[in-house]
């Protein structure tokens, strides 16, 4: 019930947030916030916190390149991470840097400041991705992870980094105007960070998405996604709603 009352306020705040993000701007830039409330937090396959999860998220853009920053704090706190990201835009294709950080995860240093390979508590990925078209239904990313030793250490040694790389496919349909997707991502190699030995699926599913009219000038969206890790023989339901 608790979850329920703190949803339905983060609503509430939410209308309010977005109001004030839509402030008339310069047609080149762009300022946009928001936030999402997850009933859990879904991630390439696995499930991060034990609880539902508020994630607050903010970008600035101009023209094609933006920049942003989004965090997932759980409702039972065992799971918090902010990251920070850079994104260019050309065409149908986007470049994306994100830094992934994570406060009060005890086995990483939490010194924000500290980027050793070694010992940072961050983890970088940069990624390519193809976002679809009108004549091309399908979304690629394509994605590897670029520093963070203690984050995603080589199976074999340690002390090294193992540059992890992650593909996901997916099909944008659409459906009595409601969009949905199909997708499945996967690592070709062994990897700490999404505990494979070889090649493997590792998030497959479906999302399914809606908008909710609450008034003539505002709806809700909602998405529903049904993903399995093949690899750990897990499988999520999750909601987001988003304001």
């Amino acid at each position: 019930m608790k979850y329920i009352k703190l949803a339905f306020l983060l609503i509430l705040a939410g209308l309010s947030i977005k109001a004030m993000a839509q402030e008339t701007k310069p047609s080149n830039c762009q300022l946009s916030i928001g936030a999402d409330f997850a009933t859990s937090y879904l991630w390439r396959g696995f499930e991060l916190g034990n609880s539902p999860a508020v994630q607050p998220w903010g970008e600035f853009s101009y023209k094609g390149f933006t920049l942003g920053t989004w965090g997932s704090y759980s409702f039972s706190g065992d799971n918090k991470e902010v990251d920070l990201y850079a994104k260019y835009t050309f065409g149908n294709f986007s470049l994306n840097f994100v830094d992934l950080f994570f406060p009060g995860y005890e086995d990483l240093d939490q010194n924000f400041f500290n980027f050793s390979q070694s010992s940072t508590g961050h983890c970088a990925e940069l990624g390519l991705s193809f976002n679809g078209s009108e004549k091309i239904p399908f979304s690629v990313f394509g994605g590897i992870i670029l520093y963070g030793t203690s984050t995603d250490p080589d199976p074999n040694d340690s002390t090294s980094m193992n540059y992890s790389p992650y593909f996901e496919i997916k099909y944008l349909g659409n459906l009595n105007d409601n969009p949905y997707e199909v997708f499945a991502g996967f690592t070709p190699t062994e990897s700490t960070f999404y505990q494979t030995n070889g090649f493997s699926f590792i998030n497959v599913g479906a999302t399914a998405k809606k908008s909710i009219k609450i008034t003539d000038n505002f709806s809700l969206p909602i998405k529903l996604t049904l993903s399995t890790n093949p690899e750990i023989k897990k499988i999520y339901l999750s909601l987001i709603v988003s304001i």
